[in-house]
């Protein structure tokens, strides 16, 4: 006797068919995710620019673009129904680290004698204002939840490739750009006094404004700098833009991260610039080698005279300026208070707190920053302890490892120069604590993995717009 048509046709694995019904719903998480990401710049620019954190609309985008982010990694994982291999580890190394506030947090009360020494009053402006623990660690538990969503969508890439085609990645690096570019007017309109500064460098003789874009401090603006400047490069020719406009973008970004006077952007730019070039070098010495006498004789006359004119035009300003930041870096003497304008005093009180530390201060942290550190290492060790540095370093190593298995060589050396520049930059600077530093360092490996794919591995397509579900 024949069975009913209807068991004829039935889904013998019904949550496959759950699974294809997901597909459309989550590739548009992805898309809007991506959008946010492209255009978190601009939405930090409306509102009062303060010191603190506020709920503005940068704030907002943050949280919701970490939303659809992991909401787009749940539906691949119900999809797939696995993990995403050499990433797990990373993923686990978050949990842990999320673990560790929640254990930070029931902790406190047994912590009281110890916390209570970071409450001092008459502290310099540079260690910060008082922090209370229990909104501290809740702060730093978000900050590493949203800073690190862009985890799971590198997740999402390798188990949807297709989505992250380069023409699309190009659209998100486009917005990226759109948004330096924009601060970066704001920055010297600031200079010409069209806009008024919303920081200023505190000198013996009285305060010297400081361009920030449309940040409150120049180092906000330094981080989207430093990316730009990195997406120009690492994009390369797959951005679409005629060669003289992306060095025109790399010049203008130089030169805004001068202006801003903050030393530690114009270091890292500097090393993102030279890196690269130094890729580039071997190409452009056969370039150059090439290049008739008729072409090349009057082509190093006219930047000879270039650089000559910036010199008696300019010289005396920027030797100025090179002086102010060479100068007023505070005393390089290990021993004084002032060690790298105060940095020094911090680390020094820090160090000498976790001398009387109990155990589980050091294993987990405390969960926050008492003080203002002005150092990543520093800081994942006061926040999460000798724990937290070694899933941090779990999280790195996975990223590196699954992102450079996938790129070719100039993949890889973008990879280098991105890891190489933020470790500079996180020597006083708190990279994993910033959520957009963070998004933009992790979108870089989705960046790399889309315009330098290795022909023998599981990338997106390189040359089309991939496909929608």
């Amino acid at each position: 006797m024949n069975q009913p048509a209807s068991t004829l046709h039935a889904d013998p694995e019904p949550g496959r068919t759950a699974g294809r019904r997901l597909e459309s719903p989550t590739w548009y998480l992805v898309v809007a995710a991506l959008a946010l990401l492209g255009l978190k710049p601009l939405f930090d620019i409306p509102g009062p620019k303060t010191a603190q954190d506020s709920m503005d609309a940068g704030f907002v985008a943050s949280t919701l673009g970490a939303l659809l982010m992991v909401l787009a990694f749940g539906g691949v994982l119900v999809m797939t129904r696995r993990l995403p291999g050499k990433l797990t580890p990373a993923l686990v190394a978050l949990l842990v680290l999320g673990l560790l506030s929640v254990a930070d947090l029931l902790l406190l009360p047994s912590r009281a004698d110890f916390v209570d020494q970071f409450a001092a009053t008459g502290l310099r402006d540079i260690f910060g204002s008082y922090v209370e623990p229990t909104r501290g660690t809740l702060t730093q538990a978000a900050q590493l939840a949203v800073g690190f969503a862009p985890v799971v969508l590198l997740a999402v890439l390798l188990a949807r490739p297709y989505w992250f085609s380069a023409d699309r990645i190009r659209w998100v690096l486009l917005l990226v750009l759109f948004g330096a570019v924009v601060h970066a007017g704001i920055a010297w309109l600031q200079v010409a006094g069209l806009v008024d500064y919303t920081f200023f460098f505190k000198l013996p003789g009285g305060n010297i404004g400081r361009a920030s874009g449309g940040y409150f401090h120049p180092a906000s603006l330094g981080r989207l700098l430093l990316f730009a400047v990195f997406i120009l490069y690492a994009a390369g020719d797959r951005l679409r833009i005629r060669p003289v406009l992306r060095f025109a973008l790399i010049a203008l970004m130089v030169a805004t991260a001068v202006v801003s006077t903050h030393r530690l952007t114009i270091l890292c730019v500097g090393l993102v610039v030279v890196a690269m070039e130094l890729r580039r070098l071997p190409a452009l010495l056969r370039w150059v080698r090439g290049l008739p006498l008729r072409i090349a004789v009057p082509a190093g006359l006219v930047l000879a005279a270039g650089v000559a004119v910036l010199l008696v035009g300019w010289g005396s300003f920027l030797w100025e300026r090179a002086r102010f930041l060479v100068t007023q870096i505070g005393s390089l003497d290990l021993n004084s208070k002032d060690f790298m304008r105060g940095r020094g005093e911090i680390w020094y009180e820090i160090a000498q707190a976790w001398g009387g530390a109990p155990i589980d201060v050091w294993l987990t942290g405390l969960g926050y920053e008492p003080w203002n550190t002005h150092s990543d290492p520093i800081r994942v060790f006061v926040v999460w302890g000798v724990l937290g540095l070694v899933c941090m370093g779990v999280i790195l190593a996975a990223l590196w490892r699954t992102t450079s298995r996938l790129t070719t060589f100039d993949g890889q050396w973008a990879l280098a120069v991105l890891y190489f520049t933020s470790a500079v930059f996180a020597v006083t600077q708190k990279p994993t604590a910033y959520s957009y530093f963070m998004w933009l360092f992790l979108f870089s490996h989705v960046l790399v993995i889309a315009v330098h794919p290795r022909d023998d591995a599981t990338v997106p397509d390189a040359g089309g717009t991939g496909g929608r579900p």
